[in-house]
Order: structure tokens, then sequence, then C-alpha cells
């Protein structure tokens, strides 16, 4: 009997908490899937340690520590959200009832995972807010990580969400991801089932070519040689590449504040790499970008579809190689 008062304690704390700040508007039920969550109710200044169930609402707070895990369940059809550990999450709005609603949840630490058992209509809407980007869906399963430094990452499994961030919008689909820092706009769409292949797909992945000499490579606006030149680097000046078009040999590099493209087949990946990001053969990048450095760069884009590669007379067992000079 003493045990089953301990462990009712809590949640009848909670409840009576919940009635007091009128808080009636929602009755979300938490559920400790490992030890280690502590819920601080709305206006109050310490947290209370939950080992089993509680029932939260619109300004509560829920951490995992190291080892705990939570899972939030909002509506009866099993709307849920579930928190991994080192995790901080509010509940931060909620209007309507069961059927039509607008709720605002707040990651502001770790990582959970939204799964949305319904369409949502035009009359209800879902939103997770981060210190990155504001996020919004309508029936999907998705995962959202925070990190220290507030950059925020998602990844959709199901359905489509749209992320936001000053008047910038992109969807979202399955087996994408997106990714924003706090003071930094909204990153590209990227293929991605974990948050490594995202971050590898935008932070690149370290590299090396193996050459004999000082060589430079060719950097074009594109992975082909019928591809405008954009300029010149030295082989030994590649660290990091950002993407690739598979079996190839083209790689994509940091080239005057944008992207340029290299034909390297002896380059390497060192070290671990979730994975490349992967482009089309088409692909071309906005010579807008460039920072140009001495003489301007004169780059005609043809508005025709890139051409497929062919051998050229330049082209040694490296690469596309050019002269040791810039154009």
């Amino acid at each position: 009997m003493k045990r089953i008062l301990a462990l009712l304690f809590p949640l009848i704390l909670l409840l009576t908490s919940f009635a007091a700040n009128g808080q009636s508007e929602l009755a979300a039920t938490l559920e400790v899937l490992a030890p280690g969550v502590t819920v601080q109710r709305f206006n109050t200044a310490n947290p209370i340690a939950i080992t089993v169930e509680a029932i939260v609402g619109v300004g509560d707070v829920i951490r995992t520590d190291g080892t705990g895990r939570a899972r939030i369940t909002f509506f009866a059809d099993g709307t849920d959200t579930e928190l991994l550990s080192n995790t901080e999450y509010r509940i931060t709005e909620f209007t309507g009832d069961d059927s039509a609603f607008n709720l605002t949840v707040e990651v502001i630490l770790g990582q959970t995972i939204q799964r949305l058992q319904r369409i949502l209509d035009s009359n209800s809407s879902y939103k997770i807010l981060t210190p990155g980007m504001e996020l919004a869906a309508r029936g999907t399963v998705f995962a959202v990580r925070v990190e220290g430094d507030g950059r925020a990452a998602m990844l959709v499994s199901e359905g489509l969400v749209q992320a936001s961030k000053e008047g910038a919008n992109a969807d979202v689909p399955p087996e994408f991801g997106i990714r924003s820092a706090v003071d930094t706009p909204l990153s590209d769409v990227v293929k991605a089932k974990t948050f490594d292949e995202l971050d590898a797909a935008l932070d690149g992945c370290t590299a090396s070519i193996e050459t004999v000499d000082d060589t430079r490579l060719n950097v074009r606006v594109g992975p082909s040689t019928s591809a405008p030149r954009a300029g010149t680097v030295a082989a030994s000046e590649i660290t990091l590449v950002y993407g690739e078009v598979a079996a190839a040999g083209w790689y994509r590099i940091a080239f005057r504040g944008g992207f340029g493209w290299i034909l390297a087949s002896q380059l390497k990946i060192i070290g671990e790499c979730a994975g490349l990001r992967g482009f089309d053969a088409a692909h071309l990048e906005d010579p807008a970008l460039y920072e140009f450095v001495g003489d301007p760069l004169e780059i005609e884009m043809s508005p025709t579809t890139v051409p497929e590669d062919e051998e050229t007379e330049d082209e040694s067992e490296t690469g596309e190689t050019s002269p040791n000079r810039l154009p």
C-alpha cells in the first residue's frame, strides 16, 4: 500500500496543480519509458520526478536525463511525442478540442520523435518550435534534434513536414531532412534517413587526392567537362567534399564562396563518412555566388542541358587537370 501511495502522489500533485492553474484545455498523458524524467509545472520553480505517468498541460516543461525516456500522448487516437535522453520539451499552446485544435510545442534541447496518427484538416495545426526553425505537420512521422548551440535538424519518415524561418519555407518529404542554426537560413532539403547522413550531406566529408606533383584541377560549374570552367584549385588544397555524382568521379567542393565540381578519380574519403550527398549529372551551380579573386571570371551559362561527359586531351588518371595558373 505504501508503494502504491508513493507512485500515486506525484500524479495527484500534478492533477491538483493542473486544475489550480486553469489549464483544463489540454490534458496530455506523460508516460515514463525509462527512469530519469521530471516535469516542471507552469509557474513553479521546482521540477517533480515522475516514475510511472502523469498529466501534463500548457506551460509544463518535461525533461529527461542521460538515461531517461518518455512519451507524451495528446489525444485518444494516439498522436504522441517520444522524448529521448537529455531532452527538454515544453507544451507552449493549445486551443480547441480533440476534433479541431491548434497545438504548439517547443523542443528546447535534445531529440524527439513525433507521430501524428491523422491527417489534419484546415481547422487544425500542429507546430514544433526550435531555436533554429519552425516546423508544421499535417499527418506524419518525423524526428527533431536540437543541439546545445541551438542548431536544429529534422528528418521525415512518413508524410510531409514544412520547415520555415524568416519568411522562407521548405517542404520536406519522406527520407529527406533539413537543418538550420540560430543565425543561419534553412539548409537545402537533402536525402537522409539518419542525422549522421544529414550532417555528412551538409557538412561534407574529409577527403584527399593522391598526386605525384603539384597538380591543379579545373573547377567547373557542373559535373561535366562540358560545363563552364570557373577556375582551378590545387589538389593539395582539397580537404572536404560536399557531394558526388555516383560512379562518375565528379566531386562537389567549396569554391570562392559557392560550390564547384572537380573530376578526381583518385580522391579518397578519409575517416568515417555517413554518405556523400548525391547529385544528378545535369546539376549546375549558381556562379553568382562566387567571390571573384583577381581578374573577373566570365562564365557563359548555356540554357541547354549539360551533355554527358566525353574524354578530353587534358584528362589524366588523377582527374581533369589544368596548367599551374588561375584563369
